[in-house]
């Protein structure tokens, strides 16, 4: 989706011939995901006692699934998909000097990296891009009002004034806020020009290995050509795969995935399924059954001749929903989302969804001009802050767990991480303590308990069938703005968290209540919640005073 921000039919290890795939694998098969840990016997015990509850988290598991787990493939493609109206990064900075000790190293040459480079040059730095020479290539929507702070706006090639929602039959939500596309084009010349200027540079490389030198005052960077770069510090912004170069903490629920099939196509019949003025954020109505073709329209909340308004079955379904942006004519972007799950729901099943639900709704595809396999793994442990490099963007996972969003945000963090980094090395502090400065300012104790109610939400999700799910949503935007637009945005501080908590506690119904108290008392994530905030609770100081002011400026 691109409520997620960024945005692979083939299964390695998830392979089976049902309709549709389960919150654990195949309907037929209830056991529990692999990847998900089971709740300790008696966590309320653990948490009387102040003890900590042990999440065996297996690097390698987390790491594959950073990687595209069984879609690895079909992610590598995306990745690498051309797009000759996009100048290579080549073609516009100047090159490497590789007898030239930087000032700092930026891995990765993605929208948060590129950013990243250009505030650091902005400095004064001696800035190097290390990365691949790719374009643009995944659909970006944003919330218009963010890139308007951000002063991005030029960048949106299609805006909406509107956002619609459908929560099952009959219950269509307007959220009232505007939403817009970036052009990748635009967005990747607007980058490259602010590199230009700030005077940074460019290798087109992959990097195998980061090793700090015994002096401690430098980082050597290598590349798959054995090349070698010295930096004082070096940032990793390449994405969420590379956190094979990190640290992560221990006792933290393991990684998941966002995964969403999409077509930008031309079609018949939208208009007379969706609003053409305003984007489809969220349809989770049941129409990729099988058993609506052309129909679905006709169906009334509450009179469905099945019962449920076709939710029967659904209890053991991984939820997914469309995401639509009207585009012009006949043109129009879908794409089929899968909000959170572990393991990953196949592109196989979202694609299968996506085509069935356009049959349901009357939408005949005319012409493919693009597929998209979006892959973006969420939540997770996060990075230690003593380790010898830093990181940033999806690598420092600033992917919003239980949404996806991570370009808005990682705009907004770029300067104050810049600034860090600036003051750092200006102080000649050793590699260590350069990066542990980045990571601090990345990942305070408050952020760090906001983190883990993200997660939290996030592990919530991932528990919901499709009937909790909408239930769910119904709830969050009935929320005040101040609530649900800082919850996705990650505004809200560790104390407006709770206030979101109460809150939707109060305006919930019962199901939803109960599944938050049972998630919070019998699931790991309630753990993991609890000692984030103990932790932020034991360190008062006066670090989220001054970031709730700087995030209030934001706004």
């Amino acid at each position: 989706m691109v409520m997620m921000i960024n945005k692979t039919s083939q299964t390695a290890r998830f392979r089976c011939n049902t309709s549709e795939v389960g919150r654990s694998g195949p309907v037929l098969n209830r056991r529990r995901s692999p990847y998900r840990k089971e709740a300790p016997s008696d966590v309320l015990y653990a948490l009387a006692l102040g003890g900590r509850v042990s999440l065996e988290v297996d690097f390698v598991s987390n790491q594959a699934m950073r990687e595209g787990s069984h879609e690895a493939d079909l992610v590598r493609m995306q990745a690498h998909k051309k797009d000759a109206d996009q100048p290579s990064i080549s073609s516009v900075l100047h090159g490497a000097d590789i007898e030239t000790c930087y000032d700092t190293i930026v891995v990765g040459a993605g929208p948060a990296g590129l950013f990243l480079a250009s505030e650091l040059g902005k400095r004064g730095l001696r800035v190097l891009i290390v990365g691949n020479d790719a374009p643009i290539v995944n659909n970006y929507g944003v919330w218009s009002d963010e890139f308007e702070a951000l002063g991005l706006s030029h960048t949106l090639e299609c805006t909406w004034p509107d956002a619609a929602c459908y929560f099952g039959e009959g219950r269509e939500v307007r959220v009232g806020r505007g939403y817009g596309r970036v052009s990748r084009r635009k967005l990747r010349q607007h980058l490259l020009t602010l590199c230009k200027e700030a005077g940074v540079a460019f290798m087109d490389a992959e990097v195998t290995n980061i090793e700090v030198q015994p002096s401690m005052t430098q980082s050597s960077v290598t590349t798959t050509s054995g090349s070698s770069i010295n930096a004082r510090l070096v940032t990793v912004a390449a994405g969420a795969a590379a956190g094979k170069f990190l640290k992560y903490e221990e006792g933290a629920p393991t990684v998941a995935a966002q995964t969403a099939y999409g077509i930008e196509a031309e079609v018949e019949g939208y208009n007379k399924a969706y609003l053409p003025d305003a984007i489809t954020f969220m349809d989770f109505r049941r129409h990729h059954s099988g058993v609506w073709n052309e129909s679905a329209q006709q169906l009334e909340a509450g009179k469905h001749p099945a019962a449920g308004d076709g939710m029967w079955g659904s209890s053991n379904e991984v939820p997914s929903f469309l995401y639509a942006m009207p585009l012009g004519g006949n043109r129009v972007f879908l794409e089929e989302t899968c909000l959170v799950a572990k393991p990953a729901l196949p592109f196989s099943v979202l694609k299968r969804r996506l085509e069935r639900r356009m049959r349901a709704v009357g939408i005949k595809v005319l012409k493919v001009h693009e597929e998209e396999w979006s892959y973006i793994p969420v939540g997770g442990p996060l990075p230690v802050e003593d380790q010898s490099v830093a990181a940033f963007g999806a690598a420092a996972s600033l992917i919003h767990p239980a949404t996806g969003f991570s370009v808005s945000r990682s705009f907004r963090e770029a300067p104050r991480v810049a600034d860090e980094i600036q003051a750092a090395i200006k102080e000649g502090l050793p590699v260590p303590l350069a990066a542990k400065r980045v990571w601090q300012q990345l990942w305070p104790s408050e952020r760090r308990a906001q983190g883990a109610f993200h997660v939290f939400g996030m592990e919530l999700l991932a528990s919901f069938d499709l009937k909790s799910t909408n239930n769910f949503f119904d709830t969050f935007f009935r929320l005040p703005s101040f609530y649900w637009r800082g919850f996705l945005a990650s505004k809200l501080t560790p104390t407006d968290l709770v206030g979101f908590a109460l809150f939707t506690f109060l305006i919930a119904g019962l199901d939803i209540k109960l599944r938050l108290v049972q998630h919070l008392i019998t699931d790991p994530a309630g753990v993991y919640l609890y000692h984030a905030y103990k932790a932020f609770l034991s360190k008062p100081d006066s670090t989220e005073e001054k970031n709730v002011a700087v995030q209030k400026n934001d706004v």
